[in-house]
């Protein structure tokens, strides 16, 4: 007697089938709880009242943790615990909750592969069964034609541009442009929140100059009393702006950022955010201390001007307000209690005595500070940036320490402003470059290359241009959590000690490998390059030309390639995707075409992509002939006779467009290819497949296999602001400068030692499932298409499109042009009359704002349309 089958009550049921749209539901009103408490504090924060309210509140919680102490005691540290309460409370904590939320909830679909699509369609999965009817009851749909997108699209154009729909649209575009989320949630709110301060000053007095200006600062004369102190205010609330600023400053440009992969944003639209909260900080900065150095060059001017007021001091300088004298240094490296106002120390720039040892240390650390931003900001310069990319990054690693440092000598509280970048970047940053560190050092000869073709890709400018396809092994969680958009890093130590960002192409037909397209456009690409030419095999190595070149010649110099990062295509969510790409631009594109060739979309099902279509223009013959046999062809040839599967769901039409711009007579030189993988040539033992990172966000399909994440997270955030909390209740002094840098020491240590056992645990729990996937699993299985068999020849004359001729298989359609440059209207004229379409962009400048000038105008006439730009200049 068989057991009847267990049948959970529906609600259990749909809460399974739909547990992803619960967690994005509960993500988003967690994540919006936490921006409202942070932009309510921005507001309100600033106002007299807002500042009285936060008090009062902070107060009230702080009365849990009285201990009883004399109440003289504790009403002088009342003000620091209120204000770090309210600074830790209102920044940081709503950030840590947000990230910690996403690293627990964000998850992935479950890929399907293209090999069981395969099977499926053998067996006949799809005819009418009874597993339709226990999966979804839905009513029976004609079949005989697909559903046209072109069906009712003047009712659907007057619906999309009605005033409610513009709304939304609107209020959807702060969240999806990062331009104007920055402007709408950080740059505002922190100029708001400035200016309330100053109205505040302004309007008050009643403030005490000995209480509110620095010591240096009291003026001589009464009279001049209520004008400097406003200055010093306005100073200060500079300070504050900048230190706000540079609380948002870490927060989209993390590895594996939670937020960022909240907002689906790419790390290039990331950078936008964290460029504007640069710029913002840096001028505010810049405002903060020149309004302090203005009365400080006035002060030097007058005693220029009337030398017989230094008798007192010797000479007038303006250095001497900012260089503590030797006096000084002995006070603070003997007992830092001589940093204290009430010691003076010796060589006081004013003829009162009223400058202490403490002013100078502030002034020094100020002005430091202050060159640290100028480097970063001249560093961070366009022309720079692209130009002298080396100087850029060791100027910033260098720089930005520095100014922390500085910036947390200079003022009491910057440590706490600052804790929402600090804490974030350490919980998500250290965990995952110390497991890349890690796997460096048990692998030292890096990922397992299998093989690389060099295929030439000469031009005017560089007659030796070429381009690299690398294809390495990938473990199978590598396989299973890549989607089409990623992108990795490669580290070459040899060539330099920077990672460079590259995207991930699939090998169609192979899940246990992946390709990176590389062209040598810069000084990495070609020195790599240079390192595989057949120049570099030695001289006494007999190279046979009618077959690769022999492995045992030399071996492949060492690459850790780190991934996976970015954002995945979001092409399923459009009902009708138009791909313009450029030159190399095609590789983000590669497996995007795969994947919608074998996607399968039910008819009158909503959300579901209808026509994928592909502009490419190139004007290298070697390129695009590479391109065509290991992706064009294999869609072609995969999809030939195809006749949808199911009689209820409909393939999505794939056209690809390739146009060729190049001389019409050329000499097509096949790639000079190196096999790594033969039967002669035995793979490194130090050499591993490609591992994703276990710290990324969002790469796995079930929550449960979050929670080793979130905890991580978690124990970073929680312990890194109790210890900050602890710093700012039990500080002894305000002017204590060396006790700020404590929580800052801290807080590294406890982040390290945190992240080293999270590696820990994740490599002792993955060693044994790694070894035993590579030892069950061989690198060749079968004959596969696309076999880099292709012997090194100086060329043939013959053009190779000939074979390359327009056919259509299936529902993929494809078409080659020669000599003809595809106009901006001709690239997105599909896009007319769809319900949500988008291009996909990916090219040289002038091709990126040309379409999209065209897609605006569009807009102007009520055709909506998203746009992704594929850019890889930060």
């Amino acid at each position: 007697m068989t057991t009847p089958a267990f049948h959970p009550p529906p609600p259990i049921r749909y809460l399974h089938r739909y547990r992803h749209h619960v967690h994005s539901l509960l993500l988003l009103l967690l994540s919006l709880q936490c921006l409202f408490v942070t932009q309510f504090y921005l507001y309100y924060g600033g106002t007299s009242r807002g500042r009285q309210w936060f008090r009062d509140v902070s107060s009230m919680i702080l009365l849990f943790w009285k201990r009883g102490d004399d109440d003289e005691e504790e009403e002088g540290d009342a003000n620091a615990r209120q204000a770090a309460l309210v600074i830790l409370g209102t920044l940081a904590l709503p950030a840590g909750i947000a990230g910690g939320a996403s690293v627990l909830l964000l998850t992935t679909r479950r890929k399907v592969r293209r090999r069981e699509l395969r099977i499926e369609r053998e067996r006949g999965r799809h005819d009418d069964d009874e597993d339709d009817d226990e999966e979804e009851d839905c009513d029976e749909v004609s079949t005989e034609v697909p559903p046209s997108r072109n069906e009712g699209v003047v009712a659907s154009s007057k619906k999309r541009n009605s005033p409610r729909r513009r709304f939304r649209r609107w209020i959807a575009s702060l969240f999806r442009r990062p331009s104007r989320f920055a402007a709408a949630f950080v740059l505002f709110p922190c100029l708001v929140f400035f200016a309330c301060n100053v109205q505040r000053h302004v309007s008050s007095s009643s403030a005490t100059p000995t209480e509110s200006l620095h010591a240096d600062d009291i003026a001589a004369s009464p009279n001049r009393q209520p004008r400097r102190l406003l200055l010093v205010h306005l100073a200060n609330d500079l300070g504050i702006l900048a230190l706000l600023s540079f609380s948002h400053l870490l927060l989209p440009v993390s590895p594996h950022s939670p937020l960022v992969r909240l907002l689906r944003w790419s790390p290039v639209e990331a950078a936008v955010l964290h460029k504007w909260a640069g710029r913002l900080a840096i001028a505010a900065t810049g405002g903060h201390g020149a309004l302090h150095l203005a009365g400080a060059w006035r002060r030097w001017i007058d005693r220029a001007w009337h030398p017989e007021k230094e008798r007192h001091v010797g000479g007038a300088s303006f250095w001497r307000g900012y260089l503590p004298p030797s006096s000084c240094w002995k006070h603070a490296a003997a007992d830092r209690a001589s940093l204290d106002p009430s010691r003076f120390g010796h060589g006081c720039p004013r003829e009162d005595g009223r400058c202490v040892c403490y002013d100078l240390f502030v002034n020094l650390t100020g002005l430091l500070g202050l060159l640290a931003l100028v480097v970063l900001l001249v560093s961070s310069v366009e022309y720079v940036r692209r130009r002298r990319y080396r100087f850029f990054y060791v100027m910033h690693i260098s720089m930005a320490p520095l100014f922390l440092l500085m910036a947390t000598l200079h003022y009491n509280r910057t440590i706490l402003y600052l804790s929402p970048s600090l804490l974030y970047y350490a919980a998500t940053a250290l965990p995952t470059r110390l497991q890349s560190r890690g796997r460096r050092r048990r692998r030292p000869r890096g990922t397992r290359i299998l093989s690389v073709a060099a295929i030439p890709c000469p031009t005017p400018r560089r007659p030796d241009g070429a381009v690299l396809d690398v294809v390495f092994a990938a473990s199978p969680r590598a396989a299973e959590e890549y989607r089409p958009g990623h992108h990795c890093t490669v580290r070459v130590p040899s060539l330099s000690l920077k990672s460079h960002p590259f995207t991930v192409a699939a090998v169609p037909g192979r899940d246990d490998r992946l390709r990176i397209l590389m062209k040598t456009a810069g000084p990495f690409t070609t020195e790599l390059a240079r390192r595989f030419d057949a120049a570099d095999v030695d001289d006494d190595v007999d190279v046979d030309v009618e077959s690769p070149v022999p492995p045992s010649a030399f071996s492949p110099p060492t690459m850790h390639i780190d991934g996976f990062r970015g954002l995945p295509h979001r092409w399923h969510r459009h009902d009708v995707v138009v791909l313009a790409a450029g030159g190399i631009g095609i590789t983000p594109f590669l497996s995007l075409l795969v994947d919608a060739a074998s996607d399968r979309r039910r008819a009158g099902s909503s959300g579901r992509t209808e026509a994928v279509e592909l502009h490419w223009t190139c004007r290298d013959a070697g390129l695009i002939r590479h391109v065509y046999e290991h992706y064009v062809s294999y869609i072609l040839r995969e999809h030939a006779g195809d006749g949808g599967g199911a009689k209820d769901e409909f393939p999505v039409r794939v056209t690809v467009t390739i146009h060729y711009t190049g001389p019409a007579h050329v000499v097509d030189p096949l790639p000079t290819v190196y096999d790594f993988e033969s039967s002669s040539f035995d793979i490194d033992d130090d050499t591993s497949p490609m591992m994703p990172s276990s710290f990324a966000v969002g790469a796995r399909t079930d929550v449960s296999r979050n929670i080793l994440h979130f905890v991580t997270y978690a124990s970073i955030f929680s312990l890194g602001l109790s210890s900050l909390w602890i710093f700012a209740a039990r500080m002894p002094s305000k002017d204590d400068m060396v006790g700020r840098i404590r929580p800052l020491i801290a807080l590294t240590f406890l982040s390290l030692g945190i992240s080293f056992l999270a590696v820990a645990r994740v490599a002792s729990v993955s060693r044994s499932d790694d070894e035993n996937d590579d030892d069950a699993r061989p690198l060749i299985s079968g004959d596969t298409y696309g076999s880099f068999a292709s012997p090194p020849t100086e060329g043939r004359p013959s053009p190779p499109f000939d074979a390359m001729a327009s056919r259509t298989a299936g529902n993929v359609t494809y078409r080659f042009r020669r000599g003809v440059r595809p106009h901006p209207r001709e690239v997105v004229s599909s896009l007319k009359g769809a319900r949500t379409p988008a291009l996909f962009v990916c090219g040289p400048k002038g091709l990126v704002t040309s379409l999209r000038e065209e897609v605006r105008g569009r807009e102007s006439e009520g055709d909506d349309c998203e746009i992704y730009e594929e850019v890889f200049e930060m």
